[in-house]
């Protein structure tokens, strides 16, 4: 638990908090949510994803993304028919948990390969239906994700979903 806390805390010193920082647009929001994240985890990128659609045919609209290591080639829009083993796992999981992307089953078969070789995605769930993911990447090479990594980015994930649940719900009902 302190750990998680050091990273709320270390975000809040960067001035980047966890907290919808009211006056700012949700892709200023994600990108330092992300910024943030990629720093503590120190991995390739970070980025924070809205989760639409029904079953079979849901949907990831990244909201932002931070790489520190040069331009994203990732897609805005993630499609379950196209990537139906993330989907599976990440949303039966709640996590996907990916060491090394070109030879994990459940990527095969992709029309475009992966943008990152090690990924650590994670859903952030209200009243059991998920409302986003944070998904974090290494780039060039294979990376086994800890627990404590898991662990850590289901906290941060929670945190920054119930501040889209709440956007989503101002949205909803203006």
């Amino acid at each position: 638990m302190d750990r998680i806390e050091s990273l709320f805390a270390a975000m809040r010193a960067a001035g980047q908090p966890l907290d919808w920082p009211g006056g700012d647009s949700i892709a200023a929001y994600a990108e330092q949510v992300s910024q943030a994240l990629c720093h503590y985890f120190q991995c390739s990128h970070a980025s924070l994803w809205l989760l639409d659609g029904a079953p079979g045919e849901y949907r990831l609209r990244s909201l932002g993304a931070h790489a520190a290591d040069g331009a994203s080639r990732q897609s805005p829009v993630c499609a379950q028919p196209a990537c139906p083993g993330y989907f599976s796992a990440l949303l039966r999981e709640g996590v996907f948990n990916c060491a090394d992307s070109s030879t994990d089953a459940r990527l095969q078969g992709l029309s475009s390969p992966p943008s990152w070789r090690a990924m650590l995605d994670v859903c952030g769930q209200i009243n059991g239906k998920t409302i986003g993911v944070i998904a974090l990447g290494e780039r060039d090479e294979p990376r086994i994700w800890t627990k404590r990594e898991e662990l850590d980015l289901r906290r941060a994930t929670a945190k920054a979903c119930l501040k889209l649940h709440a956007l989503r719900q101002e949205m909803e009902t203006a």
